[in-house]
């Protein structure tokens, strides 16, 4: 049974700035977009008060660089996804956030499209996933910007397969999290409603099994030690808690809890985060139809990784793709596909609470000086 709330839509206070250390400070971030016209990854600048501007932009002559990962031990390495191509390319980061290609870009893996990737947390490895037709791909990444494929095992098992076109059954694997501190990482397929838990080592991933996810399992996160995680589904717009054993293993911890709240028109489920002290989930509930506002929610996460206290904010537009905190999670940037705004939250650590801090939104289209919807979907902080 999902366990739904009537939260309150949260009014926005004070910022208690003792706790949010880094409110205050001038901050560059990185976007990505879903504009397949400009081919543009834009660089904006936070001024630590109440406004985002534009600074700079960067075009990667391929269409809809919708994902941006951030090298985890080299911070001047970034990961680009081109989702509608289904390729992938390597950039060094310049000054004021401008990107150089180290490499030519490359295919990300076997399906038409594919809009998720990430670094291995050792940087030796990139992973590939989010095909409509199934499949996975891993990359080796040398330190002087080439990389390789790995070939995978192909178990007819691994519900993450590839399938190909016109396939009897769906399948819709949506993105890969690595466990911090053991050999294994987690697929979420979307269209299966399973979970997947691999085995991953040396760039091979090996199929261990699955937890099942109802209501289409599309992003996780986890807690540092690795006991806890979190799944955000799509379809039901909902999040279930889960429990990671020594080994890895999933297994449910509790029952999902709804996104969507009494003020809200009902969404999809969106993007989701962790607070670096891990106090709070935030959740992002997208309204792909009609004409109301996006809502954030917040829950406390208590120590047995239950959540509680959902609080909703409204994002002043539609269609929330890209969330990202800062290191310490003092500061939420989030995006709008349709509105093509950015705007800023901040957060109140010790009231463990999110205020708007972004009056006048940055309206990326108009400031580009493009003539196609900016739609950023994805953002990375450089400070």
């Amino acid at each position: 049974m999902a366990l739904a709330f009537a939260a309150p839509l949260y009014a926005a206070s004070a910022l208690n700035t003792e706790t949010a250390s880094n409110a205050a400070a001038e901050t560059t971030i990185l976007v990505g977009t879903e504009d397949n016209i400009n081919d543009l990854v834009y660089a904006i600048s936070w001024n630590g008060k109440d406004t985002i501007e534009y600074v700079t932009q960067t075009n990667v002559t391929h269409k809809t660089p919708s994902w941006l990962a951030l090298h985890p031990t080299d911070n001047k390495k970034l990961l680009v996804i081109y989702e509608d191509i289904a390729e992938y390319q390597n950039f060094e980061i310049g000054e004021d956030g401008k990107l150089t290609a180290e490499y030519e870009a490359m295919k990300a893996g076997p399906g038409p499209s594919s809009d998720f990737g990430t670094f291995s947390k050792d940087g030796k490895y990139m992973i590939f996933v989010d095909y409509s037709d199934g499949g996975y791909q891993v990359a080796g990444y040398l330190t002087n910007g080439p990389s390789y494929p790995i070939q995978q095992e192909d178990s007819l098992e691994d519900p993450n397969r590839f399938l190909g076109p016109n396939s009897s059954h769906l399948s819709h694997p949506h993105q890969f999290v690595e466990h911090p501190n053991l050999d294994v990482g987690y697929i979420p397929n979307l269209a299966a409603n399973l979970t997947s838990f691999y085995h991953f080592k040396d760039g091979k991933l090996s199929f261990q099994g699955s937890l099942k996810v109802d209501g289409g399992p599309r992003h996780m996160v986890l807690n540092k030690e690795g006991t806890l995680g979190w799944i955000v589904t799509e379809p039901s717009c909902h999040i279930q808690p889960v429990k990671i054993d020594e080994a890895g293993h999933l297994t449910s911890n509790g029952d999902p809890v709804a996104i969507t709240q009494a003020n809200q028109a009902v969404g999809v489920g969106g993007e989701i985060l962790l607070t670096q002290d891990e106090r709070m989930i935030v959740a992002s509930n997208r309204q792909v139809k009609g004409s109301q506002n996006d809502f954030l929610t917040t829950f406390d996460v208590d120590s047995s990784g239950l959540l509680t206290n959902p609080t909703t904010y409204d994002t002043n537009g539609r269609v929330v793709r890209g969330l990202a905190f800062n290191n310490d999670s003092t500061l939420l940037v989030f995006g709008h596909q349709i509105n093509g705004t950015v705007g800023m939250f901040g957060r109140d650590v010790e009231a463990n609470k999110l205020t708007l801090l972004t009056p006048y939104m940055l309206n990326l289209t108009a400031a580009a000086k493009i003539n196609s919807p900016a739609s950023p979907s994805s953002f990375v902080f450089l400070d």
